[in-house]
């Protein structure tokens, strides 16, 4: 009879303990670009960049000549705009300013171009 019981007992008691254990739980994987100075770039681009270019990760620019800021990157090489940005090299087309931005500002945009770029559609 115990046997019996014990049998009858233990399939239950398992479906029982079951029903109160959650799925694990999977952590974001880690952001592979680190953005200290996001913040302030995305205020460098509002500042400086929103006339003319769209500024955040969705939407047209205002200037329909100027690329929103999200593809920016897939068209320059990142290291090489940082370099032009600290060495007040004029970049872009004709009517874009020159700018004079310190390595942190330069850093800051940098990284808040990083944040929001776009992932290429795969075919």
């Amino acid at each position: 009879m115990d046997i019996i019981r014990a049998v009858t007992i233990i399939p239950v008691i398992s479906l029982v303990a079951c029903q109160n254990v959650q799925a694990p739980t999977m952590k974001s994987p880690p952001t592979t670009v680190v953005q200290p100075y996001a913040e302030l770039g995305a205020d460098i681009a509002k500042t400086h960049c929103a006339a003319c270019h769209n500024v955040s990760p969705s939407g047209d620019s205002p200037r329909s000549d100027a690329p929103p800021l999200r593809i920016v990157l897939s068209q320059y090489n990142p290291e090489a705009l940082a370099d032009d940005f600290r060495e007040h090299i004029h970049v872009g087309h004709p009517d874009m300013p020159d700018f004079d931005f310190t390595v942190k500002e330069t850093e800051g945009l940098l990284s808040y171009l990083r944040m929001i770029q776009e992932t290429p559609a795969k075919d």
